[in-house]
């Protein structure tokens, strides 16, 4: 339950940030070509807040977070008297150039937002781990590629955390572009290699692109061996021994003591079954339910812990971990390579939906966000401002895309007045308003089902 309203908290903080700027830019603008601005509201449904400026404006505050709106004084308006005097207020009697703009703002405010907040986390800092790989299968095994192995370079992009590395990974896989890749080898040799990612089977989702290609990460050696046992808890009450070797939970194999975790994790609601090695004899033993942490409510355990880390590894896995900050002025340029990095990302990958190259799952809606909005607050400031700013870039590359009801629709309808030489028809417009709002109800009805997958899975 507390989850679930942390998550509605991040959410309802995400949007109304994103909506509020992205309003906020139509207004200003709106505002220095003399345009009377008659509403400006952060979300939909009946407004609980609202007040009046001089200017005549009200500013209200409704509650559901999911967009909001800026309301001109507009000829085309039947419920709204306009006289004389105000006549030149009004957003139609503005020439072409100024009305693109003031639609153009709401999306630029988005990318300058990005731009800050990105900023602002270079700034901070995030502690990150460079991207090294462990045993190496598949592609990865077949393209040269050793235990250790730091990645530094993809696709001739400097590669600095395992971010990097999803992303070059996930819009090259979709084309099966071979791509180059240089690694640095733990005795400090750099080694340019050729990532064959044409090998990737055809039609390939994008979430099974990882497996396909063999990518793992290095991680710590641990053995899946009981090294420790909580007295009283359900493992040692089951029979379970010190020095046992897990070999599957619930039928599925571990390999190691990371798989042990993922395992117990995916069953810990429920009965949980373990095949142990104890004396070379194998041992089945079952537990009947795991039990609350003492240490921490929200946690389910068996009981169980691993062997500890031998120092080497340890030593090689603490020099992997680095700071990824910058100074104020060297942040500057960070922040505006990282949007333009992730705007022709982000455009590319809707160009791979549109085409059928990536999958309709990859859409999103306010479920999805309420809990990835969740999880990055919860790693830190660092880590939701990078969510903050992604978001952002992505609610202003929709608004341009050329569809009614959005910013875009109404810059295309702009450049059929221009080329016309007349404002477009009542009816043309209603129409179009007609087939924009029928693209947004199918589009967030797909965001919504993805999101009740996501949920149910």
């Amino acid at each position: 339950m507390l989850d679930f309203i942390s998550s509605v908290w991040w959410m309802i903080v995400t949007l109304g940030i994103l909506v509020t700027f992205h309003e906020y830019g139509h207004f200003w603008v709106a505002r220095r070509f003399n345009v009377k601005v008659l509403n400006f509201n952060i979300g939909f449904g009946k407004t609980f807040w609202s007040t009046k400026d001089k200017h005549g404006t009200t500013f209200g505050i409704a509650p559901i977070p999911l967009g909001g709106y800026v309301k001109m004084l507009d000829i085309r308006d039947p419920d709204i008297y306009i006289s004389d005097e105000e006549q030149h207020l009004t957003y139609n009697s503005k020439p072409i150039w100024q009305r693109a703009l003031i639609m153009i703002a709401g999306p630029a405010f988005n990318f300058i937002l990005a731009i800050v907040v990105f900023w602002m986390m270079f700034v901070y800092g995030k502690v990150e781990i460079h991207p090294t790989l462990g045993t190496p299968t598949k592609i990865m095994l077949i393209s040269g590629t050793q235990e250790k192995d730091q990645i530094i370079e993809l696709n001739g992009y400097p590669i600095d955390t395992w971010q990097d590395v999803s992303l070059e990974l996930i819009t090259n896989g979709l084309d099966q572009q071979d791509i180059s890749m240089t690694v640095l080898r733990e005795n400090g040799e750099k080694k340019e290699l050729l990532l064959k990612l044409s090998q990737l089977p055809d039609g390939i989702d994008e979430t099974e692109i990882f497996d396909h290609i063999g990518l793992n990460s290095w991680k710590v050696p641990r053995a899946n061996v009981v090294d420790t046992l909580a007295e009283g808890k359900p493992a040692q009450l089951s029979g379970v021994l010190k020095g046992d070797k897990i070999l599957s939970v619930n039928g599925e194999i571990t390999n190691d003591w990371y798989d042990v975790v993922s395992m117990l994790n995916k069953h810990i609601e429920g009965e949980i079954k373990l095949s142990i090695l104890r004396n070379n004899n194998t041992l089945d033993v079952t537990i009947a339910a795991a039990v609350e942490d003492d240490n921490d409510t929200s946690r389910r355990i068996i009981g169980i812990g691993p062997p500890p880390v031998d120092g080497e590894s340890l030593d090689f896995y603490n020099s992997l971990i680095f700071n990824d900050s910058f100074g104020i002025i060297e942040a500057i340029p960070a922040a505006i390579n990282e949007t333009w990095r992730m705007v022709t990302l982000s455009v590319e990958m809707m160009g791979k939906i549109v085409t059928g190259k990536a999958s309709l799952k990859n859409i999103s809606g306010p479920i999805t966000i309420a809990q990835v909005a969740n999880d990055s607050a919860t790693r830190g400031v660092a880590w939701f401002l990078g969510f903050l700013g992604l978001v952002s870039l992505s609610l202003g590359i929709i608004n341009l895309l050329p569809i009614p009801m959005l910013d875009g629709g109404q810059l295309l309808f702009l450049l059929f007045e221009k080329i016309k030489g007349s404002p477009l028809s009542e009816e043309f417009q209603l129409k179009g308003q007609t087939v924009g709002i029928l693209f947004l109800l199918s589009f967030m009805s797909i965001a919504f089902y993805n999101d009740i997958l996501r949920l149910v899975s």
